[in-house]
């Protein structure tokens, strides 16, 4: 089921990966990884897991996405938004919240905005860093014009398929965030877009929100059957 209040856009067709291996992964290759005791960083890599300033950016707030316990299976997922027409056949383009714009352009059927019946892909090409599809129901600039804003979303099961490790951000949502020796930092509200990586947002029980990347340095592990995910907070240089 999908909820009726706005949720963050970390309901896109966007992955996670920690520098682990997940649980139920059985490779020799993931085995190897989880049991190899971590090195201790030189000096300069020491240096380098400071960061300049915490990362500014947009909350993902513009869409509706699935309760974070919501089956892959049956959440919809967003994969962008209408943002304009291109050309006189009525063309949508479309601003992208996927990580794999290839696999969008095989899709065959999307939901728009908050219509129950999906409709079916026509035909799909990237321009620069936008798409250009052609959508059933739209032949004009006119019609076209009527979706711009909209999202469109796919059935779960269209999505590319995880790997061993990944997760879509969605099912971060609500995590309790703990650091490497098991304290509880707080849980996943939210997540920011600042145009490298993705930022989870975690709030504690009091304080102002941590910003932690979302890239392996620092989110070691994830364990949505647990209910909580690890990370190493970035050390931020004081600001002159």
């Amino acid at each position: 089921t999908l909820t009726d209040k706005p949720l963050p856009r970390a309901h896109g067709v966007r992955r996670a990966t920690a520098a682990t291996i997940s649980d139920n992964a059985s490779t020799p290759e993931a085995n190897e990884k989880r049991s190899r005791p971590p090195r201790k960083p030189g000096r300069s890599e020491a240096r380098s897991k400071k960061m300049q300033r915490p990362p500014r950016g947009r909350r993902l707030i513009e869409t509706m996405g699935p309760d974070p316990s919501t089956p892959l299976s049956e959440a919809r997922l967003t994969v962008g938004t209408v943002v304009g027409t291109h050309g006189i056949e009525g063309e949508l383009k479309v601003r992208l919240a996927t990580d794999d714009p290839e696999h969008f352009l095989s899709i065959k059927r999307v939901f728009v905005g908050a219509e129950m019946r999906a409709r079916r892909l026509l035909g799909a090409r990237m321009h620069g860093e936008m798409a250009l599809i052609r959508l059933q129901g739209v032949s004009t600039p006119e019609e076209g014009a009527l979706l711009r804003g909209q999202p469109l979303r796919i059935q779960g099961n269209d999505a590319r398929p995880l790997e061993p490790g990944e997760f879509m951000l969605y099912q971060l949502i609500g995590l309790d965030a703990r650091n490497e020796t098991g304290d509880s930092l707080g849980k996943v509200v939210d997540l920011m877009e600042t145009g490298t990586h993705d930022v989870l947002v975690i709030a504690p029980a009091d304080g102002p929100d941590l910003l932690i990347p979302n890239h392996p340095e620092y989110v070691l592990d994830i364990q949505p059957a647990a209910g909580r995910l690890i990370v190493r907070p970035p050390v931020y240089d004081e600001l002159p």
